[in-house]
């Protein structure tokens, strides 16, 4: 005859039957911190290249923090729920700039915008890794970073860089966001397989860069156009890639790119000064 497990029992496999739930105040804690650390790029005691040096510390903070929230039993998180507060750290060091911003009460709006977003990322991850993830998370999460990567590139373009260093910033910034976005935006892809579409999708953009830069006689494209067609050629490319390993290619889907593709050929074409002009 079998005899019902003792209190003890009961109680240790009801325990370990309940996920645990990581702690939100724990999350704003963390992403007040880091909109304190961006606010001090402000400062006037710091040069361009010690806020440079702060938006490194901005990461390093940054990434104790997700590893603690995110983590769990069977695995660290990945290098991809790192990459939206690198590339946040990198625009609001850019946007810190008195050229670029030179409000103050602007700099600290981007600064909230980028905690709450650091906020909503990790949580929507932390969802992700537990399969809890609903319907309406892709969409924050795709919009989130649209605009790291918009920021990203206006910064790249505006601040005065050295051509090949900008480039390969451009490179940079376009593969990470590539890869975070098979990694985590939809379905997911395997790291080889983004890491190797990243790739295409980062030379692609800086290509289009390097054109635009090497044809200045002809083009004049001022900062903002020009981060927006670094932007549209991302998000064509990068989607074309994803619909394609997915085999979700829709009417619907042809005409949206479609549309992106033709506003990028209309500021190419439309940036063309003959010579003398």
């Amino acid at each position: 005859m079998k005899t019902p497990p003792i209190a003890e029992d009961r109680y240790l496999r009801t325990a370990a039957a309940v996920p645990l739930e990581r702690d939100r105040s724990f999350l704003i804690f963390a992403g007040v911190v880091l909109v304190a650390i961006a606010l001090g790029f402000k400062s006037e005691l710091l040069g361009q290249g010690q806020v440079w040096a702060l938006a490194l510390g901005l990461v390093i903070v940054a990434a104790p923090a997700l590893l603690g929230y995110l983590r769990g039993a069977a695995e660290l998180p990945r290098i991809e729920h790192y990459i939206p507060v690198a590339l946040g750290a990198v625009t609001l060091a850019g946007l810190s700039d008195p050229h670029v911003v030179p409000e103050l009460w602007k700099y600290v709006l981007l600064s909230v915008t980028f905690g709450v977003g650091f906020i909503l990322l990790a949580r929507l991850d932390y969802l992700r890794l537990r399969d809890a993830e609903k319907r309406g998370h892709i969409l924050v999460q795709e919009t989130i970073l649209l605009l790291v990567v918009a920021g990203a590139y206006l910064v790249l373009v505006t601040i005065p860089f050295n051509i090949v260093l900008r480039l390969v910033w451009i490179f940079t910034i376009t593969f990470l966001a590539s890869y975070r976005s098979f990694r985590i935006n939809g379905v997911s892809i395997a790291p080889r397989r983004g890491f190797i579409f990243a790739l295409f999708v980062a030379q692609v953009v800086t290509f289009l860069a390097w054109a635009i830069t090497a044809l200045s006689s002809w083009l004049v494209v001022s900062e903002g156009p020009f981060a927006v067609m670094l932007l549209f050629a991302w998000y064509i490319n990068r989607g074309l890639v994803r619909h394609t390993v997915e085999d979700s290619f829709t009417r619907n889907v042809i005409l949206e790119y479609a549309a992106f593709a033709a506003i990028l050929i209309y500021l190419f074409v439309s940036s063309y000064r003959p010579p003398g002009q």
